[in-house]
């Protein structure tokens, strides 16, 4: 079973519309870690095998 971990996000892990990589440190577009699940340095390259996911809090 894998292991889950929630790691908050402050004002300088972002940048433009994109999210740095807790693991391995790059910068990669919301939409790319909402479409692919993975940073830039994840997937076909294989480089970093973290997963990531794009929560959504509303709070009204």
């Amino acid at each position: 079973m894998a292991v889950e971990r929630r790691v908050r996000l402050t004002e300088g892990d972002t940048m433009e519309n994109g999210l740095r990589c807790p693991e391995c440190g790059t910068y990669t577009t919301i939409s790319d870690i909402i479409a692919t699940g993975q940073c830039r340095r994840g997937g076909g390259r294989g480089e970093c095998d973290v997963r990531l996911h794009v929560d959504v809090v509303v709070e009204g």
